[in-house]
């Protein structure tokens, strides 16, 4: 058994024996100055493998080679499929197959208003629900809860009859203007929520046989928002579907939308807590301001940042 003992500088190939040998010799004296850049490592290998002829020491060579540590290569290696993990994960449950070259150029921008239109929408829906509630009579010592009911559905029917009459005169027109009326569909729920909300002090200014009509106006305009948005949803997913891939683009759409959905119900959670807290008096921020007055205050300020932004976002994704 012979161990060899083989120097490596700057990851070179390891030298031969026989040139480390002549090299010590010719360069005697600097050996002290050169040997930290030097390292070794010692190979056993079997005297029979160890010849003098040249294909016997190329079969040393490879065997040293082989014999080296791998660990850091299959390191690095592990922790790049690791970190690929969690991206290739979120592209195939929210992004295309195949994309960026199976969709059009601005569909992740376009994504990104439309999911930021749609948080915001979500948001509000809390806030206007909250107003239509307490229009209705939630909270009230002398309404009943079959006299709310009652006012809910006759709000939703009025609402679905009002959507006929729109389908009817518009449905003609959302081939040739899908844009046009992508932006209409979400001013008219902004027109209906801002209904909502204005809810409560109509009941109080001029009885409560009013609500009724502003709550059906109200849902006629989330109906017509849902079938213009819903009759030119169908021509934006072609235009991206760059490669016939429409059912992809829907499926995808709708765990964005769902996603969307679960961080708009968390933080909404958060708002009507922080609105109930301002409602039973534990804001300190205006003395004079009781609890309901302060909640008002900052459901409406809410309600009017969220809606110039929802706005925007739309004006910005129909603008691509």
């Amino acid at each position: 058994m012979k161990v060899f003992r083989v120097y490596e500088y700057n990851k070179d190939l390891p030298p031969t024996p026989t040139q480390q040998q002549n090299d010590n010799e010719k360069n005697e004296k600097n050996n002290s100055i050169h040997a930290a850049a030097y390292s070794y490592r010692e190979y056993s290998i079997s005297s029979s493998s160890t010849s003098s002829s040249p294909s016997s020491f190329q079969e040393t060579t490879r065997k040293i080679k082989k014999q080296q540590p791998q660990a850091s290569f299959f390191l690095s290696s592990f922790l790049a499929k690791v970190h690929e993990i969690p991206k290739r994960i979120f592209m195939d449950l929210f992004l295309p197959v195949g994309y960026p070259t199976s969709v059009g150029k601005s569909y992740l921008t376009y994504q990104f208003y439309d999911s930021l239109q749609g948080l915001c929408s979500y948001l509000r829906g809390v806030v206007s629900t909250s107003a239509v509630l307490t229009a209705a009579g939630v909270g009230d010592g002398d309404a009943t809860a079959i006299g709310a009911a009652m006012t809910w559905a006759m709000r939703d029917g009025l609402g679905m009859i009002g959507g006929l009459f729109f389908s009817y005169i518009t449905s003609c027109h959302f081939d040739s203007y899908v844009k046009e009326f992508r932006l209409f569909a979400d001013v008219i729920n902004d027109v209906g929520l801002t209904l909502d909300m204005l809810a409560p002090y109509i009941a109080a200014s001029y009885g409560k046989k009013c609500i009724l009509f502003v709550s059906a106006m109200g849902q006629l305009c989330r109906v017509a928002c849902g079938m213009a948005a819903g009759a030119t949803k169908g021509s934006i997913t072609q235009h991206f579907a760059i490669r016939g891939n429409m059912a992809d683009l829907n499926a995808k759409e709708s765990t964005q939308e769902t996603l969307v959905s679960l961080v708009g119900m968390i933080l909404g959670i958060v708002l009507a807590k922080y609105l109930h807290y301002l409602e039973s008096g534990g804001s300190d921020d205006d003395s004079s301001l009781d609890g309901r007055h302060a909640a008002a205050v900052v459901s409406w300020s809410i309600f009017i940042i969220l809606t110039i932004v929802h706005v925007w976002a739309n004006y910005a994704g129909v603008k691509l």
